[in-house]
């Protein structure tokens, strides 16, 4: 019989310190809870309720006496399990249930109730939603366009809330206003139709005066999101040096041979107009120091690119649970 979640009926456990955590709900069993749940438990053995209920005393033994100090671990123990899955618990019943875009609650959302993860979560679950809801319309009018834009802002509201509960978290950061730049270029690419007299449609793109920001907002989502990526680029190149000095040299080089290329250029624009022969020797020229720019910019875009596979990388290690727009 497979492991299965009380609260949320998972099946998806993993291992982590010697306790059992559902990817579904985050509620965390031990080893005797596991072995309860999937009826594997052996007999006479203390079982721990995954929701609130308190250890079972341990029946003593009269071949060896309990030493207290194993009681008291076993206590302690026994109580931060139950009290992890309680505020797993709580958490998971304050979200309020996204069947529809009707379902949607922005009003009164309390994003440090259930933490930036799972605040996150609703918000681009339901901007899912709400967005699939529009394109289905034949033929969305300009004010159903302006009540989308509307619905954008309030998911934009908990996004932003949820990266300010831990604004030293980058990874998470990055991850959320991400978030927010790609519903912002979703509302951006949507459309509304007027009706012609001759009862013909004509498409018309967003209105570059409707913004699709938050009020009182200074800076851009994308902004914020590249101030968090650079410091997780900076954790990579803290930890390859070679790499930095190797960089900062072809970009010294780089810079050297686009003087030279410049030179040239002007060379050939002072040849007159009519000097094609004059302009075709430079011409030439030219062409192999434009070779050796191209390839050293090609090893500056080859180390870039190491930087930003690490970023990628970070952000993959947060997992399924962690939704990522990208429409």
């Amino acid at each position: 019989m497979a492991l299965t979640c009380e609260l949320c009926g998972s099946t998806d456990f993993v291992k982590d310190g010697g306790l059992f955590v559902c990817q579904g709900c985050g509620t965390k069993y031990t080893l005797e809870e596991a072995q309860r749940i999937m009826g594997t438990q052996p007999q006479g053995q203390a079982s721990v309720q995954a929701q609130v209920q308190m250890p079972v005393q341990p029946q003593p033994q009269p071949q060896v006496a309990a030493q207290p100090q194993d009681m008291i671990s076993s206590v302690v123990n026994a109580v931060a399990d139950a009290t992890s899955t309680i505020i797993s618990s709580v958490a998971q019943a304050s979200l309020p249930v996204l069947n529809s875009a009707r379902d949607f609650q922005p009003n009164g959302f309390q994003a440090q109730q259930v933490g930036a993860r799972e605040a996150n979560n609703y918000a681009c679950r339901a901007w899912q939603m709400i967005l699939d809801e529009y394109q289905s319309l034949e033929h969305p009018s300009d004010q159903q366009q302006r009540d989308l834009v509307a619905r954008a802002k309030e998911c934009l509201t908990i996004l932003d809330d949820a990266a300010m509960l831990d604004p030293n978290n980058d990874l998470l950061g990055l991850l959320i206003y991400d978030n927010c730049s790609e519903l912002v270029r979703s509302v951006r690419d949507t459309s509304h139709y007027e009706q012609r007299e001759d009862g013909s449609w004509l498409r018309k793109s967003l209105d570059f005066s409707v913004k699709v920001e938050l009020p009182g907002q200074r800076e851009s989502f994308s902004n914020r999101a590249t101030a968090h990526r650079k410091v997780i680029e900076q954790q990579y190149l803290d930890a390859h040096p070679d790499e930095v000095l190797q960089r900062e040299r072809l970009a010294a080089q780089a810079e050297e041979i686009n003087g030279r290329l410049s030179e040239l250029k002007g060379e050939k624009k002072s040849q007159g107009l009519f000097n094609f022969a004059g302009k075709r020797e430079v011409k030439d020229r030219m062409r192999p120091v434009e070779d050796e720019l191209r390839e050293v910019r090609g090893q500056i875009s080859s180390l870039d690119g190491k930087v930003d596979d690490y970023v990628e990388q970070r952000l993959r290690e947060l997992g399924h649970d962690h939704i990522r727009l990208d429409f």
